[in-house]
């Protein structure tokens, strides 16, 4: 039988990037075209930003599923931090409060005719803090402040225990961006390499970012 019930009417498109600290256009390269991908867009390991990634959760994902992420990375180069991401959120229901907070951002990832609003709280680690916590000689806990752990206690209404999470990973991910004669916005590559020998490559632009030097 068809349908007689009256369509939703679009997202204000405009007005949810409006409200956000960043936004990126995404697009996920087929495993076939990765390789391919890499090459067009002239890029090698030795010009990458090398990150190794930490996720923090429990055995069956509970976090994952209910759309948290904990998160540590180590930087080279610059800062390692960790990261306390709830997707996806309404950016109108988010105290203006948390806006205050060094390191909160709103961000949107405009993937197709989608937009998943995301909220994130970011704080610096010291060198060697996230893999001592990989080696189990330090407390997951002890990567998070206490204004991600309110964060975490405002956003999510599961049962929480730090003592219960694993680490998950090291995931290694090749990062870089650039700029390509002809095309107006920057653009960042991310190559993520998994645990179990996967390979995924992501390609994201920020409308926004229009204007900054060509690359030579």
């Amino acid at each position: 039988m068809k349908s007689t019930s009256i369509p939703k009417k679009a997202p204000n498109r405009a007005g949810i990037l409006s409200s956000m600290d960043a936004a990126e256009i995404k697009v996920t390269i087929r495993p076939d075209q990765e390789l391919k991908a890499l090459r067009q867009l002239e890029l090698n390991e030795d010009s990458a930003e090398v990150r190794v990634i930490y996720f923090y959760d429990t055995r069956r994902l509970d976090l994952y599923n209910a759309g948290v992420a904990l998160r540590s990375r180590l930087v080279k180069g610059s800062a390692d931090d960790s990261t306390v991401k709830f997707r996806p959120v309404t950016a109108a229901k988010i105290s203006p409060d948390w806006k205050k907070v060094k390191g909160f951002k709103l961000e949107a990832d405009c993937i197709g005719s989608v937009i998943i609003c995301s909220a994130s709280l970011t704080v610096l680690q010291q060198r060697n803090e996230i893999d001592q916590v990989a080696r189990g000689k330090r407390a997951i806990d002890r990567l998070f402040s206490k204004d991600q752990e309110q964060f975490l206690g405002d956003f999510y209404k599961g049962a929480f225990n730090f003592k219960k999470l694993l680490v998950l990973g090291p995931i290694r991910v090749l990062r870089w961006k650039v700029r390509h004669k002809g095309f107006p916005y920057e653009m960042t590559t991310e190559e993520w390499r998994l645990p179990n020998g996967e390979v995924l490559v992501e390609v994201s632009i920020d409308p926004g970012g229009v204007g900054a030097p060509l690359r030579e």
